[in-house]
């Protein structure tokens, strides 16, 4: 009888032990894989590859490379040859990079093949961003390119409205190519926004920030139906906000100084939260908002741990991890870990181990996999690649 009474409770615990195991995991990152490849460059994951640019760690000095990975192993396929400085991103089947010769660098993405590297008299590229086969640059000749990678064809091309490429950004979203930058001359110093057709190159829109003029750059953050155009200059502190359609502005500039990022019409701010609709605060500032990847209720970042000012003091004055050389002893050398925040209350809701003395890149999600790179600082931090299922 009694034995009879285990069997049914093993039974009954063997058939519920999946169902508790998900009541328990059901916010919590399980951990894929690992790779020793110490970098601060967030990752790039496409077609089943993830890259890196770093080296491997416990040899620093080392020169970085770009590493591919098979995304759900961390099996590394291949390393590229060039020592790499930049890597900007995966398009038509191809990887494209800066080397430390500063030439453009294209390599077949799946087998790291060489296949093309411009010459020195090549205009740097300052800024770009991609979609499917066409990469979107602005180079030093102040000017934007829409270039179709499979073909290498110049789609379209375009010079800059505005007399200098300090602060020039690209970005896109939906079908808007948006467009920031500084307009200096004969002493006027202020900031632009240009929306182009991402097909055709041809203008919506195009707007500068109304006087008074100041001399520090634009900070342009596009979450559709809005651009967020906040001026940094410390006395103007504003954030215009404009409709993307138009170019026009909603309404009065609002006092944000720094957008963490929005959800629906919320802008989150350091200062508060703000209806985008309206201009108006309407909440306490979100903080955990901030660079969060947002999925399922839960803001997931890296969270940064002070080490303290008496462990800082008592460290020693080098770095001698992955990354060497003397050190300030004010600064303290980070303690990090991803954790994850009930995006309304901004509640901890589950964290990984802490890594000491550690720097992690920012993270990205591709398929419900959260990953991300670290740094050892000092010889007790963790340098890395980590991939770790999502909830």
């Amino acid at each position: 009888m009694f034995l009879k009474k285990i069997h049914r409770f093993l039974y009954l615990f063997l058939m519920l032990f999946p169902l508790l195991q998900g009541c328990f995991n059901h916010n919590r990152l399980r951990l894929l894989w690992h790779s020793p490849i110490a970098s601060e460059m967030a990752p790039k994951v496409q077609d089943g590859l993830v890259y890196v640019n770093g080296f491997m760690s416990g040899h620093p000095g080392s020169p970085n490379q770009l590493y591919a990975m098979d995304a759900q192993t961390g099996t590394i396929r291949w390393t590229s040859k060039d020592t790499v400085f930049d890597v900007y991103g995966i398009s038509g089947g191809f990887i494209f990079l800066l080397n430390t010769a500063r030439h453009l660098v294209q390599l077949n993405a799946q087998t790291g093949e060489k296949i093309y590297e411009s010459g020195d008299d090549t205009p740097p590229i300052l800024s770009w961003t991609l979609k499917g086969d066409t990469m979107f640059i602005i180079n030093s000749s102040m000017e934007v390119s829409a270039i179709e990678n499979r073909q290498n064809k110049v789609l379209w091309r375009r010079k800059l409205p505005f007399d200098s490429t300090d602060y020039a950004i690209v970005q896109l979203h939906d079908q808007h190519l948006i467009i920031s930058g500084n307009f200096r001359k004969f002493g006027a110093h202020f900031g632009v926004i240009w929306n182009l057709d991402p097909a055709t190159g041809a203008e919506r829109w195009y707007y500068e920030v109304p006087p008074p003029h100041d001399f520090a750059p634009l900070s342009v953050s596009v979450h559709p139906p809005y651009v967020l155009a906040t001026n940094t200059a410390p006395l103007s502190l504003q954030t215009h906000v404009l409709d993307i359609f138009t170019g026009k502005e909603r309404y009065a500039p609002i006092d944000i100084f720094e957008v963490y990022g929005c959800i629906e019409n919320q802008a989150f701010a350091p200062n508060g939260t703000f209806d985008l609709s309206t201009g108006k605060r309407t909440g306490e500032p979100a903080k955990w908002i901030a660079n969060a990847i947002l999925r399922n209720g839960t803001a997931w970042k890296r969270n940064f741990i002070d080490a303290g000012f008496f462990t800082s003091f008592a460290l020693r004055n080098y770095y001698d991890g992955d990354i060497t050389g003397r050190r300030d002893w004010t600064n303290p050398p980070p303690c990090t870990a991803i954790a994850g925040f009930n995006i309304k209350t901004g509640k901890s809701v589950f964290q990984t181990k802490v890594y000491k003395y550690t720097q992690f890149s920012a993270p990205v999600q591709t398929d419900g996999v959260l990953y991300h790179s670290s740094i050892a600082m000092m010889k007790e931090g963790t340098s890395g690649v980590w991939a770790y299922k999502m909830p």
